[in-house]
């Protein structure tokens, strides 16, 4: 369904106004206009205030459209011309790209959003940053940003950390520090968090060491220590940890990370994470390692064992992103 009316070949009329000086657009498979790039000023009106779209060149911005459309017609993203004042649930904040809803309220806020490149580092990014500082229940900390996403009614969802950077959350399970970020539920309860470094964990099944070797820090909304509203540790992930177990039918057996290829070393494997997970409705505890089993808490039997560090595929050039031995690594053996 058509949700836009083309006047020329520069203008078009959307149910919100008229877009001018448009250069070239694109539309969803069923014809709706789904994205309009920009070689004039406009100004369109969002829940987040007044905001011109983006419609000058620039080697430092990413190659996106202007705006950005829901196939319903409302707003989905504004790249800004420039950093701008926005109008926020928690105030005023400094933008260069926004995005919305499909019924149009705010989404998610990015302070910046230059591209980076061999050109373009991310330490030139942060000369374009402006720290952020939040007074919230599971953390008080001032630190620059790589976005901030709300849930519809205007509560924060989750805050992504910009790179390099460091917060201390307050979790169910202590203090936890983190340079990738944190969600939270719409209460405002902490709903998970990546750890910076291994962290020891007291679960109803034994004590781990949680840590998720492969995060990647895009955004915050889904991290590897996930807690209930309850406050309660309902999912991990481990690769310092092995689980051996008895059923109650006497069965045996022995769950770890599985390994996988050095993305690196061909010669090399690493040890990837297994994924634990807490049921307390049903009373069961299931892990992740390439495959998915499920027990009972009550009715089978848990050894928690560490890993031997020495069973890592790792080299020297690994330590500098490497934080599970704390020390330094020989090369493997040929």
């Amino acid at each position: 369904m058509m949700n836009y009316l083309v006047i020329d070949e520069t203008h078009i009329q959307m149910e919100f106004g008229i877009l001018g000086d448009i250069s070239s657009f694109q539309t969803y498979t069923a014809g709706e206009l789904e994205s309009v790039k920009l070689t004039g000023k406009n100004m369109i009106v969002t829940h987040a205030g007044e905001l011109v779209p983006s419609y000058s060149e620039s080697q430092r911005r990413k190659n996106k459209p202007s705006v950005e459309f829901h196939r319903n017609g409302i707003i989905k993203a504004v790249m800004l011309e420039e950093q701008s004042e926005i109008e926020s649930p928690i105030g005023t904040l400094p933008a260069e790209y926004v995005t919305f809803y499909p019924t149009g309220e705010l989404h998610k806020v990015f302070v910046s959003d230059g591209q980076i490149s061999g050109f373009w580092s991310e330490e030139d990014e942060r000369q374009n940053n402006i720290p952020l500082s939040f007074e919230l229940d599971a953390a008080s900390f001032s630190a620059y940003t790589n976005g901030i996403c709300f849930y519809k009614s205007g509560n924060i969802k989750s805050i992504t950390l910009y790179p390099k950077e460091t917060i201390t959350v307050q979790s169910p399970v202590g203090r936890i520090e983190t340079e990738i970020g944190f969600s939270l539920y719409e209460s405002g309860e902490l709903k998970s968090v990546e750890p910076k470094s291994p962290l020891q964990l007291q679960t109803p099944i034994g004590t781990f060491s949680a840590f998720e070797p492969d995060a990647v820090g895009i955004h915050a909304d889904s991290n590897s220590v996930v807690f209930d509203e309850k406050g309660r540790l309902t999912a991990f992930s481990t690769m310092g940890d092995r689980v051996m177990i008895q059923t109650e039918e006497e069965e045996f057996m022995v769950l770890e990370p599985t390994e996988k290829q050095h993305p690196l070393y061909d010669n090399i494997k690493v040890r990837g994470a297994m994924k634990v997970i807490f049921n307390f409705e049903e009373d069961t505890v299931s892990f992740e390692n390439g495959g998915t089993h499920t027990f009972s808490m009550k009715h089978t039997g848990f050894t928690i064992q560490k890993l031997p560090a020495d069973t890592l595929g790792c080299t020297p050039a690994d330590c500098a992103n490497c934080l599970l031995c704390h020390s330094g690594n020989e090369s493997p053996a040929k």
